[in-house]
């Protein structure tokens, strides 16, 4: 991964940690998990955990 994006992960991971529901759904059964895109390439699964106020990020793609 470049250094840019590795940069533009991790400023969407620090905006996600105050609105994790700024994401769209994988599910709209279960809206706990998430995706978003990051970057010019990047996309971003995670699982909000309402009780514990954490994300768990499961998959980080960048295409670019």
């Amino acid at each position: 991964m470049p250094p840019q994006a590795f940069d533009a992960l991790v400023d969407r991971v620090t905006k996600l940690v105050g609105a994790p529901w700024d994401a769209q759904a994988l599910d709209l059964t279960e809206t706990a998990f998430r995706q978003c895109l990051f970057g010019s390439a990047g996309l971003l699964s995670f699982y909000v955990d309402d009780q514990q106020e954490l994300i768990r990020i499961f998959d980080v793609t960048w295409a670019g």
